[in-house]
């Protein structure tokens, strides 16, 4: 078990030296067996082990022999569990505190009686070593900046009665050692932890004490000291200190605090009383942020917000380099030669290479520049538009003066075929160009969006964060931490808690109590400790969605044509998209998965809707494989129920609210259609128990029209989607007598 030596764990090794030295004469050295367990759980446990051992040398040897026979079974027991790689549970722990016992209840027996009392001592020992692991955990592993959980409060109050009865029982001269220890302890605790944490601590060490001496003084005294303390530390520390030793005096001069009244015995408590004075501010105020205030996590939340700043400005200027991108890429894209410029370059072309040994040359190109010009301009003109020109296709004038109307044509064509060449290059090259624009224009956008919520503020509320991981532990969760990250209006909860805990409904609960918003929970994700995990909560969404889909391939077909797709995003929206591959089989399937599959990915990257089906539409007009896309898309915003229906191409979709069905129609080309689209969109509130169908074309062409597709819908008068898809597709295809002619497909959505 190797351990990092931190200060934490030097002030535990410390802390663990002092009160086994403390307690090492009370119950037969059983409590410090209690302290020793407790250490193997929040410390390394060899060192752990010859503390323990060397502590007890105080004692005695026989106290040595006895502390180093259960040292041994409980390091025997540690090494076996590492060894099969498995926890030390409750019920094992238990096992083990009573076989290292044994020894010790059987060393020199001297009768039932001596027996009795061992066995006594033994089973305060094993109760005190399950409260030691607690305390040891709650201050040692978690640390002191979170508050406990009940158990580990329960635990703590019980250390600090043992504690102060230790210490009661010690003196040093006339001078009592709880005197030394008792001032210091409340002062600390009103200064650091506040009120309720000073007062609660002087009444269980007032307890220990009267259970050491059986006097209420000392218990009075700690209840009164407490009260001067939180009283007057709010004012000054120093104010407390004097009044704690003021308290001194008078209870001594009044009430025989120390049994006698002298300026000695008020020297433990002035001692304690110094050494809390000229301890420094500073290290009271750290104390207080880091266990109380918490400047260490919020200084880390500060620091984030930094980060996101200098985030913000470098995808800021990266999104000015994807914008200009996207601009040059759009001016190269407009650099192709124009048609009359073709055609003059034609006409040049054919009149350097025809024309130029002609005997008739000067007649025709001097004396009748104009009229030879304009007939070989025809003639380029024709050639450029059908790819080809023919003697028909020759001007009359020009056939009655030239020579070489052959070679004419045949070098136009030529020339033709050429250009026609480079135009298809041009154009590939173009909507290459353009695509990759409209792309860089794309992310040039995202870039700016996620710059913006780089920049905004994040709110943290500090008193709600405190509040949720009280209620937590109070709920037994055990819970280090809680942040609430509040940016444009959107809450997100981190709760970093134990992994046996990740699955506690409670968590749900006491965060959507405390925000009094309905909360849930989106992801766990592990923590660098094997002992913590983060649980993300974000706003549960007012609606959800439930669907259900219903196919059937075109006869003669093994493979459907349709592809559909079903996804929610990161911003609480739904998406449902169907997408209908023109044609049927393993192609026009292999195509509407790849269009499906691009739409999907591009609405998971954040592109928006427009950028996302220009860029689609054009990697399927560049493919040339002639195969277009019908797409129909229902996107809902699952916090509000605004609804958007896309289509380019697809059919009529059904929406039923309060049992009456409309028409959502469109009149979009289907995708791959044409380089410029523009996709028809219809918006729509939708509400709980609305019920929203898209269908492809197979389905609809099986109805006259929309009207009678809606009255089978509204005839429909099951509510399961899965149940309403079923119907509507064996409608269809009884319709078409169980022979589509076409791939069919019916998703169902239901908003609830």
């Amino acid at each position: 078990m190797k351990r990092k030596l931190s200060a934490k764990t030097i002030l535990l090794y410390l802390t663990y030296v002092a009160l086994a030295v403390i307690s090492g004469g009370v119950f037969d050295g059983n409590l410090t067996f209690g302290l020793f367990v407790g250490a193997t759980y929040s410390s390394n446990p060899i060192i752990a082990c010859v503390i323990y051992v060397a502590c007890s040398a105080v004692y005695g040897w026989n106290a040595v022999l006895q502390s180093a026979v259960r040292a041994a079974v409980i390091m025997l027991a540690i090494l076996l569990h590492k060894l099969i790689r498995k926890k030390i549970g409750k019920l094992n722990l238990l096992l083990y505190l009573v076989s290292a016992n044994i020894f010790y209840c059987v060393y020199k027996w001297d009768g039932y009686f001596v027996l009795f009392d061992r066995l006594l001592y033994a089973a305060c020992g094993i109760a005190f070593a399950y409260v030691c692991v607690y305390v040891f955990r709650a201050v040692f592993v978690r640390g002191l900046c979170y508050r406990p959980a009940l158990d580990e409060s329960v635990c703590i109050g019980l250390f600090t009665v043992v504690f102060a009865y230790c210490l009661a029982r010690i003196t040093v001269g006339q001078l009592q050692l709880v005197y030394f220890v008792v001032p210091f302890a409340i002062l600390f605790a009103a200064t650091c932890f506040g009120d309720t944490a000073a007062l609660a601590g002087a009444v269980l060490m007032g307890i220990g004490s009267i259970f050491a001496d059986g006097t209420y003084e000392c218990c009075a005294f700690c209840v009164i000291a407490a009260l001067a303390a939180v009283t007057l530390c709010k004012v000054n520390r120093y104010a407390g200190a004097l009044a704690v030793l003021i308290v001194d005096v008078l209870m001594s001069f009044f009430l025989d605090l120390h049994g006698q009244f002298g300026a000695l015995v008020f020297a433990p408590t002035f001692v304690s009383c110094f050494v809390f004075a000229v301890i420094p501010s500073s290290v009271y105020r750290y104390v207080h942020d880091y266990c109380c205030g918490s400047a260490e996590r919020y200084l880390g939340k500060s620091v984030a917000q930094k980060i996101g700043d200098t985030v913000s400005r470098r995808l800021y200027r990266l999104s000015d380099i994807f914008l200009s991108m996207k601009n040059a890429f759009f001016t190269m894209a407009s650099g192709q030669i124009s048609e009359d410029d073709a055609r003059k370059a034609l006409v040049k072309q054919c009149s350097d290479a025809i024309c130029g040994g002609c005997a008739n040359r000067t007649r025709c190109w001097r004396q009748d520049l104009r009229a030879t010009e304009t007939d070989f301009l025809q003639l380029a003109e024709c050639a450029v538009g059908k790819n080809k020109c023919t003697i028909l296709d020759v001007p009359q004038t020009l056939s009655v003066k030239c020579d070489k109307i052959s070679a004419v044509l045949a070098e136009i064509n030529a020339q033709a075929q050429i250009y026609s060449a480079y135009r298809k290059r041009a154009e590939q090259a173009d909507n290459g160009k353009t695509l990759l624009g409209e792309q860089m224009g794309g992310v040039s956008r995202l870039l700016l969006q996620l710059a913006s919520d780089c920049k905004n503020r994040t709110d943290y509320d500090r008193s709600r964060e405190r509040e949720i991981v009280e209620r937590l532990v109070f709920h037994n969760v055990l819970c280090t931490g809680v942040a609430i990250a509040r940016q444009r209006d959107v809450i997100t909860v981190i709760a970093t808690v134990a992994h046996k805990d990740v699955d506690a409904p409670t968590i749900e609960k006491v965060v959507s109590a405390v925000l009094k918003q309905n909360m849930t929970v989106e992801r766990v994700d592990n923590t660098d400790s094997p002992t913590w995990a983060s649980v993300y909560l974000a706003v549960k969404p007012r609606f959800d969605v439930v669907f259900g889909i219903s196919s059937a391939a075109k006869q003669g077909s093994e493979v459907s044509g349709d592809t559909h797709s079903v996804l929610r995003t990161d911003n609480g929206k739904c998406i449902i998209a169907l997408c209908d591959g023109m044609g049927s089989g393993s192609k026009a399937e292999q195509m509407s998965a790849t269009s499906i599959g691009l739409v999907e990915n591009f609405y998971r990257a954040g592109f928006d809707s427009d950028v996302i089906l220009s860029c689609v539409n054009k990697l399927l007009v560049t493919g040339g494989n002639e195969i277009f896309c019908a797409v129909d898309m229902l996107v809902l915003d699952l916090y509000n129920g605004l609804a958007d229906f896309i289509k380019l191409g697809a059919s009529s979709g059904l929406v039923k609210t309060d049992g009456k069905v409309q028409i959502v129609s469109g009149s979009s080309l289907p995708l791959g259609v044409l380089e410029e689209m523009t996709p028809s969109v219809t918006k729509k509130a939708l509400s709980s128990g609305d019920i929203a169908v898209i269908v492809s074309d197979g389905v609809a062409d099986c109805f006259a029209d929309g009207e009678r597709l809606a009255a089978v819908f509204n005839d429909v008068s099951l509510n399961v989607p899965q149940s309403i898809a079923e119907v509507i597709l064996a409608k269809a295809l009884a319709v078409c007598k169980n022979k589509p002619a076409d791939d069919m497909t019916v998703i169902v959505a239901k908003i609830v």
